[in-house]
């Protein structure tokens, strides 16, 4: 437990989550936070922190394969884009959960590498208002050679850019990431920054910064969040 906070298990139907939670709620966004790949949400429970000081409420995410779900050889990454399709056919549950509990704030979902990818999936949602994407990427080129292609081509981002243009959107890079080449972030943005119209849309290659969420990228979240 860090200070200022309050943590609460729960389950978003047999999914497990962590409700991290501000004293004051009286801000009007909730944040979705989705970890990276080889993470839990026992290790995302700083980070989460950071914002929930701030006043956003946060939920933490299990995902497919990690923690309390599972595991596997994380060395061996075949199965990451299966993990985000999960992740996309799973929101729904997530969603009602968040709902139940904060039904009129706006939703921002915020992630890690494999969660920023999650991130950016969601963006084409309705209920979705933004996004925090942290060494993520928007291109899901990368993942199209893969057993999982057809599921890949119907959730990447660059064909959902129309339902993306309104929506506050926030990718933070490291320039020296060998994970997450930031450049399929960089192509994303290319192709969303003349269409965008409204909410605030940041995108930054951070110098000297390798796949790591560094305090300031962390600060510069909440900026971004104090501008929706």
């Amino acid at each position: 437990m860090y200070l200022h906070v309050r943590e609460e298990a729960a389950f978003a139907k047999d999914i497990p989550v962590l409700w991290i939670l501000p004293e004051n709620e009286e801000k009007d966004i909730v944040l979705i936070y989705y970890h990276g790949w080889g993470s839990d949400v026992e290790s995302s429970r700083f980070r989460a922190s950071i914002w929930a000081a701030a006043d956003y409420p946060v939920l933490v995410v299990e995902e497919a394969l990690h923690g309390a779900r599972g595991s596997w050889d994380y060395e061996d990454m075949d199965k990451l884009p299966a993990v985000i399709i999960q992740n996309m056919k799973e929101f729904d549950d997530i969603l009602a959960c968040v709902k139940e509990r904060f039904a009129d704030k706006k939703i921002v979902v915020c992630g890690h590498s494999m969660g920023a990818m999650t991130a950016m999936g969601l963006l084409a949602r309705d209920e979705v208002a933004g996004v925090i994407a942290l060494n993520g990427m928007g291109d899901w080129h990368a993942m199209s050679n893969t057993p999982y292609k057809e599921a890949v081509e119907a959730y990447d981002p660059m064909n959902h850019i129309d339902s993306h243009v309104n929506k506050a959107i926030c990718m933070l890079n490291g320039e020296m990431d060998d994970v997450v080449n930031p450049l399929y972030q960089k192509s994303y943005y290319e192709k969303i920054k003349d269409a965008h119209r409204e909410g605030p849309l940041v995108f930054e290659i951070v110098e000297g910064t390798s796949h790591v969420v560094t305090t300031n990228m962390m600060d510069m979240t909440l900026d971004f969040l104090g501008k929706m």
